[in-house]
């Protein structure tokens, strides 16, 4: 029987896809929140900041394996069912969390953590994929925008615990707590949970099928690793600036927290603003232009000594990094015509791939200089421009061929 569902693009529409914004929104979450405590975790447990800053690799690598092996479980079980399994294991996992003190322990459920994290966000990604919602970039625009959401929440969740002289600990039992929600919100907003899979086994394409053109696949590359290097000057700001602004610019932990604010603010505005012309100019143009103009804030943000001139500078490195994963995920999640759902796969696996390279850098520099630590997102991003410009030049001359 054909479904006789229309497109729909009523406010009620959007609003039932909130239990998949809240899944963005705890994947970031899940990530970052840690990052202005690690000075207090390290006090009281005793490891150093570097050995703690690891949590923010094995937390990506576990998400990198749960979005590539997420569309096996598909096979089996549906999304709904898949999404609750994985929200219990995250809520086992943080209350674990919350009462652990080995550092290996430590690492362990944070990757655990990630690998649910990462099952969960691809089924939700599905679920926006298959909505039926005509105006997609809009809804992927607000379904993205939960992830810089997250960045300027988690500071002020950190910031208040130790500000109020409550343990770090707690911040774990405040995250299950988020993830209880989440979970309750997919058992109201898709009521169909408990019912037998409806939907048939997605068709299983050969790699041969869609990477059978050398130059597509060389495009395709090219992107990739200017994303990746992208995620690793983003992961960079994001988790360890706060403790390079505390260390080395004596900021207080409610500024360095109020600084990564500022910088996902900017982000989520440039969004909105790049939005209104995305379709106009090419987007790898506007995406060198931004990595331009972050690589330049970023080195800005780094040399200056005062508290407002390092808050202005990492605002405008946000605006720089604002639309490059959008674009970037445009760009390149549509090189090719068929296979968008492994191809989304293996662009989330490189994202997540940076974000997990990200804290093993910083860890290995800031053992000679904690400032040529946060050097490397200005280069990383640097790099990004770099590649993305070849990648324009040889889009161009292999037209013309």
């Amino acid at each position: 029987m054909k479904s006789s569902i229309k497109n729909s693009d009523t406010f009620l529409s959007y609003l039932k896809e909130l239990p998949n914004y809240m899944t963005i929104f705890m994947g970031t979450i899940l990530f970052v929140a840690a990052g202005p405590m690690l000075i207090e975790m390290s006090r009281t447990t005793g490891y150093s900041t570097g050995d703690l800053s690891l949590i923010f690799t094995f937390f990506p690598s576990g998400l990198v394996a749960g979005q590539l092996t997420s569309i096996f479980y598909n096979r089996k079980f549906r999304k709904i069912t898949i999404i609750l399994f994985g929200y219990i294991i995250i809520i086992c996992m943080l209350v674990l969390l919350a009462n652990i003190r080995h550092l290996y322990l430590f690492y362990a459920l944070y990757l655990l953590t990630g690998y649910a994290s990462g099952v969960i966000w691809i089924q939700a990604t599905k679920y926006i994929l298959e909505n039926k919602i005509k105006n997609k970039d809009r809804l992927t625009t607000i379904f993205l925008s939960f992830n810089p959401l997250a960045y300027i929440v988690a500071p002020f969740i950190t910031s208040s615990l130790i500000n109020n002289g409550i343990s770090w600990r707690y911040l774990y039992y405040i995250l299950a707590g988020m993830a209880v929600i989440a979970l309750v919100l997919y058992m109201v907003f898709k009521h169909d949970w408990r019912g037998r899979v409806l939907n048939p086994e997605e068709e299983r394409i050969s790699f041969r099928k869609i990477f059978y053109k050398r130059r597509l696949n060389i495009i395709f590359i090219l992107g990739c690793l200017a994303l990746l290097f992208y995620w690793i000057s983003e992961a960079i700001i994001a988790v360890w600036s706060p403790t390079f602004l505390r260390s080395e610019k004596l900021f207080d932990i409610q500024t360095a927290g109020f600084a990564i604010s500022i910088f996902w603010i900017a982000v989520l505005a440039g969004r909105i603003i790049i939005s209104f012309f995305a379709g106009k100019i090419r987007a790898d143009y506007i995406i060198l232009a931004l990595s331009v103009l972050a690589a330049a804030a970023m080195s800005v943000f780094i040399l200056l000594e005062t508290t407002y001139g390092t808050l202005i500078a990492i605002g405008f490195a946000g605006l720089g990094c604002s639309a490059i994963v959008t674009l970037g995920i445009s760009s390149v999640g549509t090189i090719y015509e068929k296979g968008r759902g492994v191809l989304a796969s293996i662009i989330f696996a490189v994202a997540s791939m940076g974000t997990s390279l990200a804290p093993l850098i910083t860890r290995s520099i800031s053992g000679l200089s904690m400032t040529w630590s946060i050097i490397a997102a200005p280069l990383a991003i640097g790099v990004t421009a770099l590649i993305f410009l070849v990648k324009i030049i040889y889009e161009n001359r292999s037209k013309e061929k």
